[in-house]
């Protein structure tokens, strides 16, 4: 299996865990998973390999060609996903309601925007 499709399968794979949860800490990091496989798949597309999340945003800035006119909006939701709403559910207990709904929101940013860069 390719790297690509490795980075498919996985971002399946996390994203049906996070449907399948009722705990918003659960969700939070199962969606911030499979947006992680979701950027590197569209990486692996133009044969480019982050390898940390830490490092997604900088990237996707440094290699616009990875997700085009999406870059912004994705990396913007990104760091949103690990870095308030991990904060606030994974790490901490301090998430709302309005936080997983911005964080649920933040998955769907990257997904469709990522899907459409692999189609």
């Amino acid at each position: 299996m390719s790297r690509l499709e490795t980075h498919i399968a996985k971002y399946k794979e996390f994203k049906s865990a996070a449907e399948a949860t009722d705990s918003p800490a659960a969700k939070v990091e199962m969606w911030f998973l499979s947006a992680y496989h979701l950027v590197e798949a569209c990486a692996a597309k133009e044969r480019v390999h982050i390898l940390k999340h830490q490092k997604v945003p900088g990237e996707l800035r440094r290699s616009p060609a990875i997700l085009g006119a999406a870059t912004k909006a994705v990396a913007e939701a990104f760091e949103y996903l690990d870095h308030d709403a991990r904060a606030k559910f994974v790490y901490g207990s301090s998430g709302s309601a309005a936080d997983l709904a911005k964080a649920q929101k933040s998955f769907e940013t990257i997904e469709s925007r990522c899907l459409g860069v692999l189609r």
